[in-house]
């Protein structure tokens, strides 16, 4: 089953006038590899992510699309909090044990706080 990451993945490919092949060696792994990520047969790695945008000049758009196309994705969320401000460390713990109840207006609001382009003061 084509996933989201992997139509976004053909796109990019395609728009560059790339096969499978040429972007599978730009990113240093196997055709079959990419090919089971493209088709959801594999969940693609941080990794692989951290590749695929060190190796393409993406534009802020396009990485932003990829990135909501992995999130989407990916089964699992994991986060190193470990050099996080105890401040931080605690909002991340509280937020992930409290996700599963949070209304739509709550993830709403939340989105719009993180999505705002001025800092809150």
């Amino acid at each position: 089953m084509l996933t989201l990451l992997g139509k976004e993945l053909r796109i990019l490919r395609i728009s560059r006038g790339e096969i499978l092949k040429e972007m599978a060696e730009k990113l240093g792994i196997t055709s079959a590899y990419l090919s089971a990520i493209e088709n959801g047969k594999r969940e693609p790695t941080r990794k692989f992510m951290n590749s695929l945008f060190s190796v393409y000049d993406l534009s802020a758009e396009e990485k932003v699309k990829l990135e909501g196309a992995y999130q989407e994705t990916i089964d699992s969320v994991s986060i190193d909090i470990s050099s996080l401000t105890p401040e931080k460390r605690n909002l991340s713990l509280v937020f992930a044990r409290q996700f599963d109840s949070l209304s739509d207006k709550e993830v709403k609001n939340i989105m719009e706080i993180l999505n705002r382009k001025e800092p809150v003061q």
